[in-house]
């Protein structure tokens, strides 16, 4: 990679870049070869992927939480309404 590829790639990842900056040793093997950008990159969205979003994970529970609530209160009114019938 080229300088201007891997500040073009620090700037579409911040994340990433935040990352490389945690470790001094990181970012001098970029400053010294910039292709180590791209090997480093792939190691950090590989490790990126492996980890678990607990904040996703949580928020996508509770959304099916109330849907089911707002399932089980519509079958509730169901059977009071077939009750009096």
């Amino acid at each position: 990679m080229k300088r201007k590829e891997v500040k073009r790639l620090l700037k579409e990842n911040p994340e990433f870049e935040a990352w490389l900056s945690e470790d001094s040793t990181r970012v001098t093997a970029v400053r010294k070869n910039p292709g180590m950008a791209e090997e480093m990159f792939k190691q950090w969205n590989d490790r990126k992927k492996s980890v678990i979003d607990f904040d996703n994970i949580s928020q996508k529970t509770k959304r099916a939480s109330e849907m089911l609530t707002g399932v089980q209160s519509i079958m509730d009114m169901m059977a009071e309404y077939t009750k009096k019938l």
